[in-house]
């Protein structure tokens, strides 16, 4: 018998709870120009609604806080839903107290709302979205068992939809990892949804109940049987095209991999022809890390040196203590060039700022944070007590103060000094080496400097470790069949740093790529970080198959379903230099906590 997850009376509320948004959302009449109050402190005002080309309604926006006029938007009905659950309309005012005053005048009938032209005429990109469900079909579609089963189904189904949406990027021609505008509304709507109705379900539910439920979800989401109703929701023709696009791109990942497959044929054939020069492999540190190198696509000259530096570590006993030492801090970090109007620049890398053309202070690092603040990412810059915050909004650009006291140093002098090269044998001068070198002087200074606004003008490029080391190589050092394009550079903006793990899957994040390991395979792939409305997330881009994670406000990183990583990894060596084979495994993708 399957365990209810709500005892009856939680059920009844939180099925009223529930019900009476969706009942709202889905009625044919909306509020026209009346202020409804949302959970998220934004104000939203519908201020007309038409019906478009294609027969659906349309509707205008204002969105504000504070009485501040933030965005005007506007939407397909469909997709308003998201939204509309987390709003309220304000309770209607009493009645005036009876008066003898003559009667006012009758107020004259409301003009109907204009038309909805321009841009809210114009068909979704892609077309096929429109056969996407609404939020409330999923509602009244999607059942279960009772109340919180069908609540958990409703939700799965929210969740997987923009899986969809992802695969369905992947059609032929069009360039990889591009999200149009119209995809990125319809998957915010969807999850927006989604966190709405958690919510909802948790103010009902004790902690128990609540783990339960979520892991509910997360079986409905792995479930065939519910992926295929969720299906059934898209219009026959997105179906088609679905189906159109996923075997394109399943047959094209199955082509590299047999490709690969046949790339690497007579590597592992070499040492059955009689060759026998082809060394054991070792597992000591230092060779353990160079084969990780080699495996990740470094070239030979680089992954030798790394293997050295382990070795040597190790066997002074600072191995771990090394590690510990440059190991990133995990967490959002930023990352590329940003200039202001004038001179000032703020060059992000993973553990501090450099603020340079600040007067004559000299170009220095100074370490920050990364704080999430809604659709906004707050830059706190360490200025001794002071600290320099600055701003990133959607538009890419950072604002902070008008003006700011950055607390630096400048150079009030040279010391200098006579430096000779000796001889290591007899410590005797080495002629003619003697020359002069200069130290410079410091002394503290503050500068007064703006910082009203900044626009990035360099990406982020990959860092001197051995992962940059191996992503930036130049002069065809790195294995071409093992470079994974799109990792030496990323556009500026919010990044990660740091290791995060859970359930067999690690990820190691660098400036501009992840190295994403799954049992004994591995892979180095780019990522993307993008600030949406809902949350803070992470794109691994994994070949065909995105994986998505939400950084948490916990700082672990959380994701849905598996990922599949396509590695290969070293199994001798010969006079040609390493063997390589193939290695594949499947991970779950859960909870991931920073290591």
């Amino acid at each position: 018998m399957r365990r209810r997850l709500l005892s009856p009376r939680r059920v009844a509320t939180a099925t009223l709870a529930l019900a009476l948004p969706a009942a709202a959302a889905a009625q044919a009449t909306l509020p026209i120009n009346v202020p409804l109050k949302c959970e998220d402190g934004i104000t939203r005002t519908i201020t007309r609604c038409a019906t478009n080309a294609r027969g659906g309604e349309v509707c205008a926006w204002r969105e504000e806080k504070n009485g501040q006029l933030i965005v005007e938007r506007f939407n397909v009905r469909g997709q308003m839903d998201g939204w509309l659950m987390m709003c309220q309309v304000p309770p209607a005012t009493a009645a005036p107290a009876a008066s003898t005053a003559p009667p006012a005048p009758a107020a004259r009938p409301a003009a109907a709302p204009p038309p909805v032209t321009g841009p809210a005429a114009v068909p979704l990109n892609p077309p096929y979205l429109a056969g996407f469900p609404e939020v409330s079909t999923v509602r009244r579609e999607i059942a279960g068992t009772d109340p919180a089963d069908g609540l958990a189904r409703q939700i799965a189904t929210l969740n997987y939809l923009p899986r969809l949406i992802t695969r369905m990027q992947m059609a032929p021609g069009r360039p990889a990892n591009s999200t149009t505008p119209d995809e990125q509304r319809l998957m915010a709507t969807y999850a927006a949804a989604s966190a709405q109705l958690s919510q909802l379900y948790a103010k009902t539910a004790t902690p128990a109940q609540v783990t339960a439920f979520q892991q509910a979800v997360g079986r409905y989401e792995l479930d065939q049987a519910q992926s295929d109703k969720m299906f059934a929701l898209l219009a026959p023709a997105t179906q088609a095209e679905f189906r159109r696009i996923n075997g394109g791109a399943s047959a094209q990942a199955q082509a590299r991999v047999d490709s690969t497959r046949r790339e690497n044929e007579p590597a592992r054939a070499r040492p059955s022809t009689g060759n026998t020069s082809a060394t054991p492999l070792r597992n000591d540190p230092g060779t353990v890390a160079a084969r990780r190198c080699l495996e990740l696509g470094g070239g030979t000259f680089e992954c030798m040196g790394k293997g050295l530096t382990t070795g040597m570590l190790d066997l002074a006993g600072l191995g771990g203590v090394a590690t510990a030492l440059t190991a990133a801090r995990p967490g959002v970090r930023m990352g590329g060039t940003y200039k202001s109007a004038g001179s000032l620049s703020l060059i992000f890398g993973e553990e501090s700022v450099e603020i340079a053309g600040c007067g004559q202070l000299v170009q220095d690092g100074h370490s920050y944070t990364v704080t999430r603040r809604g659709t906004l990412l707050d830059v706190a810059i360490d200025n001794e007590a002071t600290p320099i915050t600055v701003t990133l909004g959607a538009d890419g650009r950072l604002t902070g103060p008008a003006t700011a006291d950055v607390h630096g140093r400048i150079i009030t002098g040279y010391e200098v000094y006579w430096v000779e090269k000796r001889n290591v044998s007899d410590n005797s001068v080495v002629p003619g080496s003697g020359h002069e070198e200069r130290r410079p002087i410091y002394a503290p200074k503050t500068e007064r400097c703006a910082f009203a606004g900044f626009r990035a003008t360099a990406p982020v490029l990959s860092d001197t470790s051995l992962i940059g080391a191996i992503v930036g190589i130049a002069g065809g050092q790195a294995d071409p069949a093992a470079q994974r394009s799109g990792t030496t550079e990323a556009p500026a903006g919010p990044r990660m740093a740091g290791s995060f793990a859970g359930g067999g899957l690690q990820l190691e994040f660098h400036p501009t790529a992840v190295v994403i390991d799954c049992g004994d395979a591995h892979v180095l792939r780019p990522y993307a970080v993008e600030n949406l409305a809902d949350r803070l997330r992470i794109t691994l881009r994994n070949g065909d198959v995105p994986v998505a994670l939400t950084v948490q406000g916990n700082g672990t990183l959380a994701g849905m379903g598996t990922i599949d990583v396509a590695g290969r990894v070293v199994t001798a060596v010969n006079d040609s230099g390493p063997v390589f084979a193939p290695k594949s495994a499947r991970c779950p993708v859960g909870a991931l906590t920073p290591q």
